[in-house]
């Protein structure tokens, strides 16, 4: 029953905000999912002023939801644990739908946009290269030949791991080859953001900085204590419980524990709010709080560009991740962990 009432109160969140945001603004998503699995399904997708959220029901494999956004938006789609499930890229007034293979996400069918097509229809032509590790060249040669389409900077945006320095160098060298009007700044936000950090530079290091902790008072989290640190910074606006919380419980049971510390940090104003939200989460990672946002002494020199967002560091405070993707994070932790 609760989980029902879960859906039902994202469904009628997101029926508020197409009315608010207008028709005009509204694309629909209806799919299916091989093997008539029922499940949950998530979306997240950027709108140009903050990241959107949201679940829908697949039953018999079959799933539908609508969003808003004034500009194109690349949506990613995710089971209940964050596994990624396939991409898909949609504007205003478009009625897309989609086929999921959840063995692989490089392997999903779209239509509805002639570009979507064109994307998905690489993706599944180079999924097994892709799978092999050879998709930054493939990546720059689709570049090279076709600067002028938006493809181009989705292939470059989602293939392209820029959480490695080579990856950054070469994903900036990439979108300097694409034409601007080929750039949504909704698709490249992200990206540009990271290229412009590992330039300019947020605090390279973090330092050592204290939080209330919600089990036993103000304390020091040091970056010393452990050999690696996932920091998850959000707040109840920033739908922590429906996204981040989940995240969160599938990180910490795959790799909590000596080896890597989970730290959720909640930004939320008031205490009292803090408590009654993570009472129920029953988390074995750490919980704490910092009531002055991304401005609180500690995280300030981090520049955070928006909530919710993850930061993986080692032992030392070396940044190794940044990054407002859960799932991106996950994936970044279990190669990381892969190698010890």
């Amino acid at each position: 029953m609760k989980r029902h009432l879960k859906l039902l109160a994202v469904s009628l969140v997101a029926a508020f905000m197409a009315v608010a945001c207008g028709d005009s603004d509204r694309f629909t998503v209806k799919g299916t999912v091989e093997g008539g699995r029922s499940m949950n399904l998530r979306y997240v997708f950027y709108d140009g002023d903050a990241f959107m959220q949201g679940i829908t029901a697949v039953r018999g494999g079959d799933f539908r939801f609508e969003g808003t956004a004034p500009q194109p938006v690349l949506i990613e789609l995710f089971d209940n644990d964050y596994r990624l499930l396939g991409r898909i890229y949609a504007a205003k007034g478009d009625e897309i739908e989609c086929r999921i293979d959840p063995a692989d996400p490089n392997r999903l069918s779209a239509s509805g946009r002639k570009d979507l097509s064109r994307w998905t229809q690489w993706l599944r032509d180079n999924a097994d290269a892709l799978a092999a590790g050879r998709g930054d060249s493939l990546v720059a040669a689709y570049v090279e030949r076709n600067p002028g389409d938006v493809v181009a900077t989705l292939l470059v945006v989602t293939q392209i791991d820029a959480s490695t320095d080579r990856g950054l160098h070469l994903a900036d060298s990439m979108l300097t080859l694409i034409a601007p009007e080929a750039r949504p700044l909704n698709i490249t936000r992200s990206l540009v953001a990271q290229i412009e950090q590992h330039v300019h530079g947020p605090e390279a290091r973090m330092r050592d900085f204290g939080v209330r902790m919600r089990d036993r008072g103000n304390d020091t989290l040091r970056m010393a204590s452990s050999p690696l640190t996932l920091f998850a910074l959000s707040t109840e606006r920033t739908a922590r419980r429906d996204s981040v919380v989940p995240a969160l419980r599938a990180i910490y049971k795959s790799h909590g524990g000596r080896r890597l510390r989970v730290v959720d940090i909640s930004l939320d104003i008031d205490t009292p709010a803090w408590r009654r939200i993570t009472r129920p989460d029953s988390a074995g990672w750490i919980q704490a709080w910092l009531p002055g946002g991304t401005a609180s002494r500690g995280i300030d020199s981090l520049a955070v560009p928006s909530l919710p967002y993850f930061i993986v560091a080692d032992s030392t405070g070396s940044q190794l991740l940044r990054t407002p993707s859960a799932a991106a994070a996950r994936s970044f932790i279990d190669k990381r962990m892969a190698r010890k």
